[in-house]
């Protein structure tokens, strides 16, 4: 079982950070309970990157393939009740875009909400985003392994992306924690989902409004890029949520990393699941196999990596 822990303080938002952008002096200045190291996998082309920059960042980005791995982090504050409610967490499924949900650090939801009451816990999420084409699978496999959590993505719009699901999910959960926890996430559903009432289908002439420049927010034409590549939903929602039960995951999110719909939703709820684990001691922050780790807690005034139990001096 974890060890009792006193709640940390905590500022009213969320806070991100980029690894090419942190700043070495304000390394441990964000407190958090635990570190979770968290995956995304799934096929090349399912928005994986977009799905990362707009959870860390709430902006859209048309990025490039993954070359490898790429990393960002997040922190998030949670409030968990006791683990006697972590039943709720793993309620099967959710498949609802833009589920409502009390968001951590976020301007959707109140203070209660899904999370209910109880104490904070932060919890400091260490994202890895691995490449999905083949030629680059062996190296993003080697970041799978003490995996704590993964986001397994698919296409709704590319029922070939959801068929190649079951080979990442077997790679994750032979290299990855011990009690792997996996969300399953159908993204692009704006893509595949008919357009809202009043909006307009027609495209920009002769251009593709995906072709941009990276690192370009597509700020303003959120509707006209969608309608712009609209297509047919090859993978239902109750599809997903068969498939989902099978392989025992359980809980299913579709997501927009276009419009952001679902994405916070994803990301906390896997939080959630593995936060619930180590409440209930399926998970144990000593053991470097689960992908979790204990924070950084203050004393004295001085901030330091909290010794792990038993711990010997020499």
């Amino acid at each position: 079982m974890p060890r009792p822990r006193a709640p940390s303080e905590a500022s009213t938002t969320s806070e991100t950070s980029q690894s090419h952008s942190l700043d070495p002096s304000q390394e441990l200045t964000p407190l958090y309970d635990y570190l979770l190291k968290i995956i995304l996998l799934g096929p090349t082309s399912t928005g994986k990157s977009s799905l990362l920059h707009r959870f860390v960042s709430s902006s859209f980005i048309a990025t490039s393939q993954t070359i490898g791995v790429e990393f960002a982090s997040k922190t998030l504050r949670i409030r968990s009740s006791s683990a006697s409610s972590s039943s709720s967490v793993s309620s099967f499924p959710t498949t609802s875009p833009g589920y409502a949900l009390s968001s951590v650090g976020s301007t959707t939801g109140g203070g209660g909400g899904w999370y209910g009451g109880g104490k904070t816990t932060r919890l400091k999420l260490q994202l890895w985003d691995t490449a999905g084409q083949e030629r680059f699978r062996s190296v993003s496999r080697s970041y799978y392994r003490g995996a704590a959590g993964a986001l397994l993505v698919y296409d709704v719009g590319r029922h070939e992306s959801f068929a190649e699901l079951e080979t990442f999910l077997q790679d994750a959960r032979n290299l990855g924690s011990p009690n792997l926890s996996v969300v399953l996430v159908g993204n692009k559903c704006d893509l595949s989902d008919p357009p809202p009432a009043g909006s307009s289908s027609a495209t920009t002439s002769g251009a593709d409004p995906f072709h941009l420049s990276d690192g370009v927010p597509l700020q303003g034409r959120r509707a006209s890029v969608a309608d712009a590549r609209r297509r047919p939903r090859e993978v239902t929602t109750e599809t997903a949520a068969r498939w989902a039960q099978m392989h025992g995951i359980p809980t299913v999110v579709e997501t927009s990393a276009l419009t952001g719909e679902g994405v916070e939703e994803a990301f906390e709820r896997l939080a959630r699941m593995i936060l619930t684990k180590i409440e209930l001691g399926e998970v144990d922050p000593d053991d470097k196999r689960y992908g979790v780790q204990y924070g950084d807690m203050p004393v004295g005034g001085v901030v330091r990596r909290e010794r792990r139990r038993g711990s010997k001096c020499c």
